[in-house]
């Protein structure tokens, strides 16, 4: 198609396009309008072939299908918590998509699964996509909302956060990179800060610690790492 025509047609889809009643029907017939290209955007553990598939487009698949139709396949996929569908005349689509953020790795029958806020196991190749998340014995859905609000609140905290678990009192315990933080349930942002602000200050500091316990209303408990004794030279008796 020389660029005179085509671009005549793409002025035509355009003002057919202003014409909601009649003007995709009548384009979307045309193979000038068949998808050639699709562009996901927003996928970063999800693999953007798997969300091509999502679509779930035909050999005849025109940029003027429905694309409302299209969002709500991929909205169905497992680790997608929106999508939208956007046409790129003439034969692009454009795909973007907002995942469902992992909080935490648990334990599996085939090892660590990404698995969200509420428990449900999420579809991601952590091989393929690192997910850095920390470790949980199992999907305790009190454990991981417990870990989407420190996730919430303060993304340092979470970072540093190696591995997470309940005792049998209900209370949370964060192994972080070089101490332990003990949380009271329900987990509150407030309370989250407030750890956040006394381990920053205690970094700052360069003063060594081995426990933040924010169980007390009010209050950070700092324990303190234990001392190396010093080396002293013994003394001979006379």
């Amino acid at each position: 198609m020389n660029q005179v025509r085509r671009g005549f047609v793409v002025a035509a889809a355009l003002a057919a396009v202003t014409s909601p009643w009649w003007g995709p029907a009548a384009l979307r017939p045309l193979t000038f309008f068949g998808v050639r290209r699709v562009e996901v955007a927003g996928a970063r553990y999800l693999a953007p072939e798997a969300v091509v598939r999502g679509l779930g487009l035909g050999p005849e698949a025109s940029v003027f299908d429905d694309l409302d139709a299209l969002a709500a396949r991929v909205r169905a996929m497992g680790g997608v918590a929106d999508a939208r569908v956007q046409r790129r005349l003439p034969a692009t689509l454009r795909v973007e998509i907002r995942e469902v953020g992992p909080v935490a790795l648990a334990e599996g029958p085939g090892g660590l699964v990404p698995v969200a806020r509420d428990g449900r196991p999420l579809p991601f190749d952590a091989t393929a996509s690192p997910v850095d998340a920390p470790v949980v014995p199992h999907a305790d859905r009190r454990l991981l909302e417990a870990l989407a609000t420190v996730q919430a609140t303060d993304l340092t905290l979470y970072a540093s956060i190696a591995a997470a678990s309940l005792t049998r009192g209900g209370e949370v315990v964060l192994e972080l990179n070089g101490g332990r933080v003990r949380l009271a349930m329900p987990v509150e942002p407030a309370v989250v800060r407030a750890v956040a602000a006394v381990r920053s200050d205690l970094v700052a500091r360069r003063l060594a610690w081995r426990e933040l316990d924010g169980r007390f209303s009010g209050w950070v408990v700092v324990r303190k790492a234990p001392q190396a004794p010093t080396a002293r030279r013994g003394v001979g008796a006379a």
